[in-house]
């Protein structure tokens, strides 16, 4: 299962509707937390918000998790082994006041902690191969010295 996420801040229709017009052409099961998107999605699950409780049940049953990029989710994909796939929000689309999602997904790409995805091209390139992504790094409870370092240089 796919578990696609955009934080409680505020919604990411750009995320969801790239998804959801993958989904048509899937049998992928995937599920989505839409915060209020004025994008309706047509081919995925649903909710606008939900529970911790649900929010755990869906992020425990996905193989893969779909993100903006976003700490606590990148975070909690490591820790749980979690195929992570990350597009960030960016200023000029206003999902954000500044790229500083930009510059993480940029910096963990490079670490080689997430797949990243910039744009349409790069999500469909990462969901056609779905078989063959696997889990990239996965960190312990307690992060190590190089990762907290690298985190805080971000």
């Amino acid at each position: 299962m796919i578990f696609i996420t955009v934080g409680t801040q505020a919604p990411f229709d750009r995320l969801i509707e790239l998804v959801d017009q993958w989904a048509c052409h899937s049998n992928m099961k995937c599920f989505a937390q839409t915060n209020k998107g004025k994008y309706i999605p047509k081919n995925i699950e649903h909710k606008e918000f939900l529970t911790e409780q649900e929010f755990n049940a869906h992020f425990n049953e996905a193989k893969i998790i779909i993100s903006h990029a976003g700490m606590g989710t990148i975070i909690s994909s490591l820790k749980n082994g979690k195929i992570l796939l990350t597009l960030p929000r960016l200023a000029e689309f206003k999902e954000h006041r500044n790229d500083h999602q930009y510059a993480t997904t940029k910096a963990f790409a490079q670490k080689e902690y997430i797949y990243p995805i910039y744009n349409e091209s790069d999500l469909l390139k990462h969901l056609n191969k779905l078989s063959q992504l696997k889990c990239l790094k996965q960190i312990g409870d307690h992060a190590d010295d190089d990762l907290l370092a690298f985190i805080k240089n971000i």
